[in-house]
């Protein structure tokens, strides 16, 4: 059976995601997605010119499944609650996915390192931006409340936090705390908004 070309880059793209999460960025060579996906090298390099292109396109994937974090926060039940499920949401991914969030992070360093190369890494705390400043800002406004800082910044402190956290984690996850003082911190985030 003969796999379209669109088919076939999906399914490089799925090998390249599947690698980073099991094994991390380092391991992640046309080869090795060549063999995941189940397709001749050749292919692989026909359909993507090279490593960087296939890298810039899973994250891209990757950037599309944002929402599995927050899809189910309560809009109706305010800010504060917006952001504590949301922190909940990550934080449970975290502890349940350490393998994934981690490639994330290698995934945000690597786009980072090669940003004159490829434009992933401009793009991708702005597309937190825009999934996580929609549900607070619906939040809000479903609920008549204000918020002192604009919804923008407001991600990205909560991003500062988890991302610190998140890495704090990960260098010693049976460390007795770690859930504590990130939901500590959010509470704090959430006291200087004034919600």
């Amino acid at each position: 059976m003969r796999i379209s070309a669109s088919e076939r880059k999906e399914q490089l793209i799925a090998a390249t995601v599947e690698i980073m999460r099991r094994e991390g960025i380092q391991s992640v060579t046309m080869r090795a997605i060549a063999k995941e996906a189940n397709s001749p090298l050749a292919t692989a390099h026909y359909c993507f010119s090279d490593k960087d292109e296939l890298m810039d396109r899973a994250a891209e994937a990757w950037l599309k499944n944002l929402s599995r974090f927050s899809s189910d926060v309560p809009v109706h039940l305010g800010l504060r609650k917006a952001v504590e499920q949301v922190a909940e949401g990550y934080w449970r991914a975290l502890d349940e996915e350490p393998a994934s969030i981690l490639a994330e992070i290698e995934l945000i360093l690597w786009a980072t390192r090669n940003a004159g190369a490829s434009p992933l890494a401009a793009k991708i705390y702005p597309a937190y931006e825009v999934e996580l400043g929609n549900i607070f800002s619906s939040a809000a406004s479903n609920n008549g409340e204000e918020c002192r800082i604009s919804f923008p910044t407001l991600v990205r402190l909560f991003l500062m936090i988890y991302d610190g956290a998140a890495l704090q984690y990960m260098t010693d996850p049976t460390a007795a705390g770690h859930d504590a003082r990130f939901f500590m911190m959010v509470d704090a985030l959430l006291g200087k908004a004034g919600v």
